[in-house]
């Protein structure tokens, strides 16, 4: 389970993040915090994003739609 370090909120399948360094540690973030993580002076460590991957779960979790 991912959970975005910024605004303490677990990302949901398919969303966009990238780690970032502040505070001396490597801190998960989502797309939408990005500009107040930059503000606060932290640094991207990677340049492109990654995605939240259920690969394991799809044995629990029930498809709805």
């Amino acid at each position: 389970m991912a959970m975005c370090h910024a605004c303490r909120r677990t990302l949901l399948a398919g969303e966009r993040y990238r780690v970032w360094r502040w505070e001396r540690r490597d801190r998960t973030v989502c797309a939408v915090c990005e500009p107040e993580v930059q503000a606060a002076g932290a640094v991207r460590v990677v340049e492109t994003y990654e995605t939240v991957r259920v690969g394991g779960l799809t044995q629990t979790v029930k498809r709805v739609a």
